[in-house]
């Protein structure tokens, strides 16, 4: 399905359309055929709500498999709907379509609640003490920290980096996820940011350990898959994941400290 081509019809309809739909929905008590093209009609809003979801989740789950849980909740939205209500079919729909959308991702999300709150922790402290040493800490710092072992902190980001993280928010600033490429054509606003991303991200770089340093350079620079990259550090590809988790939440905080 091509979504620039569902949003560009959109902008077509005429102003009446919607509420032709609704009475003839009614009229014919639902018939599955006036529901397709209700369905059809609203499209656009569940595109528009998964292109939003956090890039973290997007990254995970294909824009296509979120639009259509999102058409779930859209069909539940039909059903729910009074005209009597305060506020619009579309404003009712929104918050149908993103709460199953958010309910489907909280069912595939694999962390236990207390693995959330050790990776939550782990975040913070990286956060804390980036700004406390104006340097991202070691991992023996981490440990004294936190009360984890190297071990431990390793193995929850680990896991952090394999689920869908639903409470990672959006913020106005600059951070890492600005240099990941997305499917959308970028505005030039977006390139001018994602010019200044990248510059920070060189800076920073330098503050990264040795074995960080190589491994975000085979990524990026020279473009390396993970297996690629284990592979040249003769380490394991979850060891490599796990690793490069941990240089993303250091940056981050470099970037956010400033």
């Amino acid at each position: 399905m091509n979504y620039a081509e569902v949003l560009e019809m959109e902008k077509a309809r005429g102003p009446g359309e919607e509420c032709g739909l609704w009475e003839e929905f009614r009229y014919t008590l639902g018939s599955d055929e006036v529901r397709a093209q209700l369905v059809e009609f609203y499209l656009p809003l569940v595109i528009r709500i998964a292109r939003k979801m956090p890039e973290a989740v997007r990254r995970r789950v294909s824009i296509d498999e979120l639009v259509s849980i999102g058409v779930i909740g859209l069909n539940k939205a039909i059903d729910g709907f009074s005209s009597d209500r305060n506020n619009t079919f579309s404003t009712y729909a929104y918050m149908r379509v993103r709460g199953a959308i958010l309910d489907e991702l909280r069912r595939q999300d694999s962390l236990t609640r207390t693995q959330r709150n050790y990776y939550r922790d782990i975040c913070e402290a990286i956060n804390r003490l980036t700004n406390l040493l104006l340097r991202p800490p070691t991992d023996e710092e981490l440990a004294e920290d936190t009360g984890l072992t190297t071990a431990e902190i390793e193995r929850y980001i680990g896991m952090g980096s394999e689920a869908v993280n639903l409470n990672e928010e959006f913020q106005e600033g600059l951070n890492y996820m600005d240099v990941i490429p997305d499917d959308n054509a970028p505005s030039p606003e977006d390139i001018t940011h994602n010019v200044m991303a990248l510059e920070k991200l060189r800076i920073h770089f330098h503050e990264l350990t040795e074995r960080e340093q190589k491994i975000l350079f085979l990524r990026h620079f020279e473009e390396m898959s993970v297996k690629e990259v284990a592979a040249a550090m003769e380490i394991s590809e979850g060891r490599i994941s796990q690793i490069y988790q941990k240089i993303l939440l250091k940056l981050r905080a470099l970037m956010e400290a400033e």
